[in-house]
């Protein structure tokens, strides 16, 4: 089976080798075997995001947005390993394949960055009427529960003529936004 967002969950329940133990090394032991980001909406964000009951995996938050997905060679065992970069040099970080959740592939977060004269123009174009009232936009701290179906916005910063805020969506408003972006 080719893996894709969209049948991930099949993948895994379909999956031979599930919770075992494995100490093989990353660089010789593991080969990729699919990448979970998305580069058809431009730069990721940093914002984490579950569900109330924690049932549900979003591959499209942090740290699994940015994550590929890892089988080792001598045994099996399935990880998605990312890079950490924060505050520190980067290092490798590897979570264990959760067989008892269920992964979504939507929504996505999106760091999102608009001159600031396009502001009004993207407002009206995409209907985030909370742009409106940036004092009421939610900061951009720590893991956020989100309903799947609702497009949030977070951590609104202005910085000279450029607005910076964090999107959750699905990923084809993502790619909307993104060529929104690059039409700056």
């Amino acid at each position: 089976m080719i893996i894709t967002l969209e049948n991930i969950n099949a993948f895994f329940q379909e999956y031979p080798v599930k919770n075992i133990k494995c100490d093989h090394k990353i660089l010789t032991d593991y080969e990729k075997i699919f990448g979970v980001f998305d580069g058809s909406f431009g730069y990721l964000s940093y914002l984490e995001f579950k569900s109330n009951d924690n049932s549900t995996i979003f591959l499209g938050s942090y740290p699994f947005n940015g994550s590929d997905l890892w089988k080792c060679k001598k045994c099996g065992k399935l990880k998605f390993f990312y890079t950490e970069a924060g505050g520190h040099f980067p290092k490798m970080i590897a979570i264990d394949v959760d067989f008892d959740k269920n992964y979504k592939s939507d929504p996505f977060v999106k760091l999102v960055s608009i001159n600031k004269d396009k502001l009004s123009n993207f407002i009206e174009k995409f209907n985030f009427n909370e742009l409106k009232n940036p004092e009421n936009i939610q900061k951009f701290d720590g893991v956020k529960i989100i309903d799947k179906d609702i497009e949030y916005i977070f951590g609104y910063h202005e910085y000279g003529n450029t607005i910076t805020f964090n999107i959750v969506a699905d990923r084809d408003t993502l790619r909307k936004l993104f060529e929104f972006e690059k039409s700056d």
